[in-house]
């Protein structure tokens, strides 16, 4: 595999990982093949098994970049932010990268990636919103939040985000706030 962090490789692995984004707009993952993408990306095989072991390996970097990325941008909003300002900003890069998170979030191959991506990211954002659950019930309601959260965000994304991120980021701090019930209830 290239390990050079030189132009022509960054470059190589952009051609790369824009042509599967591209062709995942058109068919499913699955059914896309090494000779897709190099046809694609209008490089060889050769070149291609130089980078990446298999298109599986193409899509988790992809994924990966996308991940860190999102953490990135979350470690930049000003950390006095109240959590609805948080998972507003969140949803506004979301929106910045519409064609990237439609296909890494609402693809039905897709799956691994959200279960990531909800440890990782928005499990960060969740735990800024006060919970008063009882700690032995916290995991669960933190699953059912993150989970509804996912789901949102993916309803938003297949309606073409038809409503504006701080409506959303206020819908999913409300209800949010409605299922992490009162300690003791």
């Amino acid at each position: 595999m290239a390990t050079k962090n030189n132009r022509r490789t960054q470059m190589t692995r952009l051609l790369l990982k824009t042509a599967l984004i591209e062709l995942m707009r058109e068919k499913p993952f699955s059914q896309i093949t090494i000779k897709d993408i190099c046809e694609q990306a209008d490089l060889n095989r050769t070149t291609f098994y130089l980078h990446y072991a298999d298109q599986r390996a193409l899509l988790l970097d992809i994924e990966s970049e996308a991940q860190q990325k999102a953490l990135e941008y979350l470690r930049n909003v000003k950390p006095a932010a109240d959590a609805p300002a948080m998972i507003e900003a969140f949803l506004r890069y979301i929106q910045e990268h519409a064609d990237l998170f439609r296909i890494l979030f609402c693809d039905t191959g897709s799956e691994d990636f959200r279960g990531r991506f909800i440890q990782n990211t928005l499990e960060s954002l969740l735990l800024n919103i006060p919970m008063s659950s009882p700690p032995d019930e916290e995991p669960y309601v933190l699953c059912f939040l993150m989970q509804g959260s996912v789901h949102m965000i993916m309803e938003w994304i297949r309606r073409d985000f038809d409503i504006d991120a701080k409506q959303l980021a206020c819908l999913i701090y409300q209800a949010c706030n409605r299922v992490a019930p009162p300690h003791g209830n």
